[in-house]
């Protein structure tokens, strides 16, 4: 066996070794990828649904003030946009 076969063979030696690394650097960043992915995904959905709940509960008090705005007299409504919605000094 001389010099230059084992040259050759330590070569595609590392070259398969080189190679298989990089294949499961592929396959490693494919996962990571697709699991980040799905996460951007699971949050965006939490957020949408975050949103719609306080959508929901803001839509809820709008209806809550309407009513008792809307039981109360005149005078009574004056007061309290007076006394709470005008800027203090």
């Amino acid at each position: 066996m001389g010099f230059e076969t084992f040259i050759g063979i330590a070569a595609a030696l590392i070259a398969a070794i080189a190679g298989a690394f990089g294949l499961g650097h592929i396959r490693g960043s494919s996962k990571a990828e697709a699991k980040a992915d799905q996460q951007r995904t699971e949050d965006n959905a939490a957020a949408t649904v975050a949103a719609a709940e306080r959508r929901v509960e803001v839509t809820k008090e709008a209806s809550n003030v309407q009513q008792t705005v809307n039981r109360l007299p005149d005078d009574d409504v004056d007061r309290e946009l007076r006394g709470n919605w005008t800027r203090k000094g």
